[in-house]
């Protein structure tokens, strides 16, 4: 199966298509520029390079959440419309999983952390078995001694921006390791997207965006 697949949740945005599971090409870029005024040049870059048309594509895929409100937005509304346009099913991955995939261990739950800012994370609990990831505790956003302490005993793998960004407090939870990652996420979701991990193509975002707030305020 031939999937185009997107993560535009974070400033490391990644665009990829895979064939069988196979990476066939990917860009990787990292900037303070909007995902909206890259991402369609990005794709239609990639198509040029890679022995297939967007026509080909069997399944459209991209990071769900949580991250940037406009970013995901911008994302999720792209391989929508690709995938209605072309008759094709779409699927959503979340980035959180998408880390967690990556360890890809078996013998100890993994924690993604992702930086939320305002000096907070994104996280959640995962273990691996085989294929499938199974959520052992929700997406959170806490302040990391808020996350840590409510984390249960035993070996915990960590990965991700939150942790190199809090690494002193990660460090010093007995039993833990530190697994690096890759920040780029989407050959891992345009594979995720070929398993049960997948879910729908909708946004996952936990906080509520600035606006809320404001307007709650």
């Amino acid at each position: 199966m031939n999937v185009l697949a997107i993560d535009t949740s974070s400033d490391h945005g990644s665009v990829a298509v895979t064939a069988g599971g196979e990476a066939l090409g990917e860009i990787r870029l990292i900037s303070s520029i909007q995902h909206s005024e890259r991402l369609f040049r990005s794709i239609d870059f990639l198509f040029k390079h890679v022995d297939l048309k967007l026509e080909e594509i069997d399944l459209f895929a991209a990071a769900r959440g949580p991250g940037s409100f406009t970013g995901l937005r911008i994302g999720l509304a792209a391989m929508e419309g690709f995938a209605f346009a072309n008759g094709k099913p779409s699927a959503g991955i979340s980035a959180l999983a998408a880390l967690a995939w990556q360890v890809g261990i078996t013998d100890s739950s993994i924690a993604p952390v992702l930086d939320a800012r305002r000096g907070e994370i994104y996280s959640a609990l995962f273990r691996r078995e085989g294929e499938a990831l199974i959520e052992l505790h929700p997406a959170v956003v806490l302040k990391p001694a808020q996350w840590l302490s409510a984390l249960p005993e035993g070996e915990i793998s960590f990965c991700g921006s939150g942790v190199m960004k809090y690494r002193s407090m990660f460090d010093g939870k007995p039993g833990s390791s530190i697994v690096p990652v890759d920040p780029y996420l989407a050959t891992s979701i345009a594979r995720m997207a070929l398993t049960s991990n997948r879910q729908a193509l909708e946004p996952f975002y936990i906080r509520k965006s600035d606006a809320e707030v404001g307007r709650q305020g």
